[in-house]
């Protein structure tokens, strides 16, 4: 992978497991880490969604720990 480059032949890129007219899913559902840990495994999804073919399902809203404005009650 070559993050800092734009390869325009990305753009046509479709999945050898795709299927047309198939709808696959691959679900995500963050552990409770910190904000790195699920920021890596989101990355990771999202680069398995594409590759897969599959449509990225994402869990509801919902807090996560230490990310709250004002948050005082850290692990120590």
């Amino acid at each position: 992978m070559v993050y800092w480059e734009d390869i325009p032949s990305d753009e046509n890129f479709i999945s050898p497991f795709y299927r047309p007219g198939e709808t696959k899913y691959l679900t995500f559902e963050p552990d409770g880490g910190g904000w790195n840990n699920i920021r890596m495994a989101m990355e990771s999804v999202i680069g398995l969604a594409i590759a897969m073919g599959r449509t990225l399902v994402m869990p509801p809203q919902k807090k996560m720990y230490l990310l709250a404005k004002g948050d005082h009650k850290q692990r120590k």
